[in-house]
């Protein structure tokens, strides 16, 4: 036994050599160490005689020194391991750090490029498979801000050129009734003690029907310009198609007698009410009553007609006239157009443009049927209320 109360052990406990020399030193046995005592080393031993004594030469093979340097090479590879370790760790976090940074972006990337092409002036730069990618409503978002920035560009320059179109088309329209007014005018100034009564009194007819077509004019320009600029909202309710076109159908009956021109009315039994601004509505009608009557010859027909089907009511203004020819008929409903104007030149060519205004506010359209000398038809439909 030994005694753990000392720095260096004077007894130690003999059953370890005693193992040790049984087995000749063939087994890994560890002994106790008197330098430090409760700690256990290699050791050798040999048994001895002297003077009639026996006894146990110890050696402890494991000393300080060696445990020492042990020590010192094992925290050195430690150290070696742990560095070579960290230094494997950190190059795999940067890689993984590059990756994870690069690959998310990449989207990113294409986008930021994209919005870069697009501001240089590449208004057809969108992203590709814009909902197939990781930043889906960012690329989305863009494509659709992008889709309408061009819209409203080209809707920019459509004002513009309407402006120009407009400006010009106004002042030779403008010019013709001003000019005729101040011409007769003048003549009445210069001519008024030599005129004759019944002179006097036709010019003045031609000043007047010279202001009322400059008047109409007028009403009809700012009319389209607040239907072009979106600034009359239809105020619909429930009415009777059936009674609105009766009372076109009277008023127009003097004009067509004057022009000798007969109006029809044919319409369906029992038709339903129509939902619509009935104020509009009737404005359509009469511009294509007048457009009827205006391109009809004398001994002709104009015909005011209604059908229904499940769900809407259609009216149609059919003419017996000059008929428009298939290079016209795809330009009738643009502003200023006159459809046979190389024959009859009276009007501004508004009425039909501005018909095709008010309908597409109800969510309708204006359609035409027509050959050259063979008449017209225009048709357009509106929603019946149940």
């Amino acid at each position: 036994m030994f005694n753990r109360n000392h720095k260096s052990a004077t007894q130690i406990n003999t059953q370890p050599i005693h193992d040790f020399i049984s087995t000749k030193g063939e087994k890994y046995i560890l002994g106790d160490d008197p330098r430090n005592p409760g700690s256990k080393k290699i050791f050798s031993a040999a048994p001895f005689e002297l003077q009639g004594k026996k006894g146990f030469i110890y050696i402890i093979l494991a000393g300080q020194e060696f445990v020492a340097v042990t020590n010192s090479l094992a925290s050195s590879y430690f150290l070696k391991l742990g560095l070579g370790a960290s230094i494997a760790t950190l190059i795999f976090a940067g890689l993984i750090g590059i990756f994870a940074i690069w690959f998310p972006t990449k989207n990113l990337r294409e986008i930021i490029n994209t919005v870069r092409r697009f501001k240089e002036g590449d208004l057809t730069a969108r992203v590709s498979n814009a909902e197939q990618i990781d930043l889906s409503v960012l690329a989305e978002t863009y494509n659709g801000m992008a889709d309408t920035i061009v819209s409203n560009i080209e809707e920019l320059k459509s004002v513009g050129s309407l402006r120009r179109e407009l400006i010009a088309n106004v002042s030779h329209d403008l010019r013709t009734p001003l000019a005729i007014m101040q011409g007769y005018i003048e003549t009445l100034q210069i001519k008024k003690d030599t005129i004759t009564e019944s002179d006097r009194s036709k010019f003045l007819d031609i000043v007047q029907k010279s202001i009322e077509k400059l008047s109409k004019l007028i009403d009809q320009l700012f009319e389209y310009s607040k239907l072009e600029a979106k600034q009359i909202t239809p105020i619909k309710e429930p009415f009777s198609i059936v009674d609105l076109t009766h009372d076109v159908y009277e008023n127009y009956q003097t004009l067509a007698q004057d022009k000798k021109i007969e109006v029809k009315l044919e319409v369906e039994e029992k038709l339903p009410l129509v939902f619509a601004d009935i104020s509009l509505v009737e404005r359509v009608i009469q511009n294509l009553m007048d457009n009827a009557l205006k391109f009809t010859p004398s001994g002709g027909t104009v015909t005011i007609g209604l059908i229904a089907d499940q769900t809407d009511i259609y009216v149609s203004i059919k003419d017996t006239g000059i008929g428009i020819s298939k290079n016209e008929i795809t330009h009738i409903f643009e502003r200023f157009k006159k459809a046979g104007s190389n024959k009859l030149t009276d009007g501004s060519g508004l009425g039909l443009a501005i018909a095709k205004k008010i309908l597409e506010i109800h969510n309708s359209t204006l359609s035409v049927v027509s050959q050259p000398n063979q008449g017209t038809t225009f048709r357009f439909g509106l929603s019946s209320f149940a």
